[in-house]
């Protein structure tokens, strides 16, 4: 037993001592940002490094990159957002669920780690006035079920590396692997929203996609050794485990939209 843990504990200072000693190729996500409302668009840019940042159309939820070009005009709302999740779209546009507020929970290999304790989706569907009458009850119908998504809970992430491996598993990773996008990073089993941030990959927006893992965290104290904290970390996996059904529909609805596209 003692062995076994003096071996953990090496290999979690290994790992510790690598990842820090080799910042320069490390890749971090934007931690805070800035949403801003205007009356066609969305802005949503980084507040450590304002030039980076991009906006979504409210008519038909087209994303485009910032290139440090300031938009015209006086946003309705400025506020604080801490990551976006992900994109869907249905009959009337594009729904961004995006991060409102969250825990710091503890630490993997020295990164924080959060529970993000809201979402909400931002509308892009100013089309929705074109629709008809039965397209519009079935864009009602699943805007609640956008709702339930919102309250998904045991939601963590990490702004500084990928949470979904183990130790063991990033020893074996070629040198280089943490100065890839923390999204390409992740093992996809354990990524709970994978399948709705592809369209901010098409958008080469890699310092905004935050890759959620479903689980739980356990921290407590281990009686072999009194000083020594152990975090248990325990993932979802999306393939054995699986989402929620109204997650599941809108998910289908969004693949069949882009087949007819």
């Amino acid at each position: 037993m003692e062995t076994s843990e003096v071996n953990l504990e090496e290999l979690e200072t290994e790992m510790e001592t690598k990842i820090h000693s080799d910042s320069t190729s490390h890749f971090k996500l934007w931690s805070e940002l800035e949403l801003k409302e205007f009356t066609d668009k969305f802005v949503i840019k980084s507040v450590e490094s304002p030039n980076q940042g991009f906006s979504i159309s409210r008519f038909d939820g087209n994303i485009d990159k910032i290139n440090g070009d300031e938009p015209s005009g006086n946003p309705s709302k400025v506020s604080t957002i801490y990551g976006v999740v992900g994109t869907v779209r249905l009959l009337a546009g594009t729904y961004v669920l995006i991060i409102t507020s969250r825990k710091e929970v503890g630490t993997y290999l020295g990164f924080p780690v959060f529970l993000v304790t809201s979402m909400t989706f931002l509308s892009c569907n100013e089309a929705s006035r074109f629709l008809t009458s039965e397209e519009k009850k079935d864009e009602s119908y699943f805007m609640t079920l956008l709702k339930i998504v919102e309250s998904t809970p045991g939601l963590y992430y990490s702004y500084g590396t990928d949470i979904t491996l183990n130790l063991q598993r990033r020893c074996k990773l070629a040198k280089g692997w943490m100065s890839k996008p923390i999204w390409k990073q992740g093992d996809p089993r354990f990524i709970w929203n994978k399948n709705i941030f592809e369209e901010l990959i098409e958008n080469k927006l890699d310092g905004f996609i935050i890759p959620l893992l479903q689980g739980n965290i356990l921290t407590d104290s281990s009686y072999l050794s009194p000083l020594k904290i152990i975090d248990l970390l325990s993932p979802l996996s999306c393939l054995f485990l699986p989402l929620p059904h109204n997650f599941v529909s809108i998910l289908t609805l969004t693949a069949m939209k882009k087949k007819l596209d």
